[in-house]
Formats: C-alpha cells, structure tokens, sequence
C-alpha cells in the first residue's frame, strides 16, 4: 500500500517538472527585460536608452511577468499532461475542469468582484483570468491537473450507445472532467478556507521565524526527499504559494519565487529568496 502510494507521489512528482521547466526561462526575460530599464544601467550605457530598445526590455518583462502571474493554469495543464502520457485531451480537459471550478467557487464562497478586490485587497481572494474566486494558488490547479489525467485514464476508451456515439472515446473526457469540477468546486467553498487558514499560518510561521534555521530545516528535508524522487512535492509550496507581496501594480502575489521576481520588477529591496537558497 505503501509503496503504491510512494508511487504516485513521485508520478505526480515528475509531472511538477513540465510547468517548473518554464519557469527560469521566464525569470530570465523578466530579470533582463527589468535590468534594461534601470535607471542606473541606463546612465551607465546610454545606448540602452533608445526607444525601441527600451520598447524591447519591457515586452521582455512583461512576456516573464505573465508567466508567473498564471502559475495555477500552468501547473493544471502541466500536471494533467504530466500524468497522462503527453495526452492533449487531458490538458483540455483540465483548462475546462480549472475554469468551472474557479467560477463555482467564487460563486459559492460569494467572492466579491474583480473590481471590489481591486480596491481592497485580500490574502484569502483571487482573480484567476478574470474570474473572482479564493486564493487556492497552485494547488488549486494541481488538484485539478491530477483529477483531469486520472479521468482521461478511466474514460479514454468509454462506449456509449449509438445515439451517443458520437461523445464516447476521447471526446468524452472534457465532458466528464466538467461534470466532476462543479462537484469539486463546491467541496473546496466548504474545506478550502480552513486549509488556506492552516497554510498561511505555517507559512508565517516559516517566514516570520529564523530565516537561517527555516532554511536549514528547508534545505535538509528537501535534500532527504531527493534519492525517493518527492522533492518536487516539497519545495512547490514553498517557491509558490507561501508568503505575500504586494507589489507596486496593486497585485497581491504569493510563493518565494514568484515574490523575488515581484521584488526584481518592482525595484525594492529583496524579502524573498530564502528558500531557492541552493538551487
């Protein structure tokens, strides 16, 4: 039992890697597009200051900007087509299965409006592509990414009567995937908001305590997971999920990764970083 656990905890390990493997290409874009236009480099190289130059850096700093302002949606598809074998129709499947479920639990939560929360900010909402929801972050679209792969597993094959032959097989997935999102979607209104609690009080506790030492506990257990294969698991909350930032767009943005490229964009001091320490 054990061992078939450990199994799939390093499947879903693995599958991490599709969407992680974008990531520093994206932080590349965004470090140079946002070290192009500082005012410092600029003084120093004069030439960096022509328009179309400049033009050039900030499509490069918003082109990585977006990437790790998605992170959920990229973590879905990744992890579905991780777990699938590389099937498109998973990933479809789970872009579909991550829309219902965001647009039923904001619905069911009563999570105010975009622009409500454009004027007073809360660590426990979101807006994922447009949608008002609660802030689920990457395990959000993790959950989903599994639950879309494991139903493409079970129903790639399906057959159904002739009169509904035409939505068997594959075509039946998305389907069925959409169908299992509103279930999911009012199951996380009603246990997500006390695991987000938990979790934004481990990651206080983790950030607000000795940086050194919630390092070194960091870094040992990431390292002891490594020769099973579960690390990936580990450190994904961690780079991508605790922690808050406001940055100067009015973006509240979560995850020690994705708060250090935040910082880098906006030009202040760094709060983040601790925990790729090594990597």
């Amino acid at each position: 039992m054990m061992r078939k656990f450990f199994a799939v905890l390093q499947q879903v390990g693995q599958s991490l890697m599709l969407p992680v493997a974008l990531l520093p290409a994206a932080g590349i874009l965004l470090a140079l597009g946002n070290a192009f236009q500082n005012p410092a480099l600029v003084q120093y190289l004069p030439f960096l200051d022509a328009h179309w130059f400049q033009s050039l850096a900030h499509y490069m700093e918003q082109a990585g900007g977006i990437v790790f302002a998605n992170l959920p949606i990229l973590f879905c598809v990744g992890v579905a087509v991780g777990l699938s074998g590389g099937e498109g129709v998973a990933a479809l499947a789970a872009l579909v299965g991550f829309l219902i479920m965001n647009v039923v639990v904001g619905l069911a939560s009563g999570v105010p409006d975009v622009i409500s929360q454009l004027q007073h900010p809360n660590p426990k909402l979101a807006v994922v592509l447009g949608i008002p929801t609660l802030q689920m972050g990457v395990f959000g679209g993790i959950i989903m990414g599994i639950l879309a792969a494991k139903i493409y597993k079970k129903y790639y094959d399906i057959e159904l009567p002739p009169y509904l032959a035409f939505f068997a097989g594959k075509r039946f997935v998305p389907i069925m995937t959409a169908v299992v999102a509103i279930i999911l979607g009012l199951v996380l209104c009603i246990v997500w908001p006390p695991i987000g609690n938990f979790l934004q009080w481990f990651s206080d506790s983790m950030i607000n305590a000795n940086l050194t030492l919630s390092a070194f506990v960091f870094g040992v257990i990431e390292r002891s997971l490594i020769p099973f294969g579960l690390h990936h698991i580990f450190y994904n909350p961690f780079w991508y999920q605790f922690g808050d930032y406001m940055s100067k767009s009015g973006q509240l943005v979560h995850g020690d990764q994705t708060i250090f490229f935040a910082q880098l964009k906006d030009g202040v001091p760094f709060t983040a970083g601790t925990f790729m320490t090594g990597k």
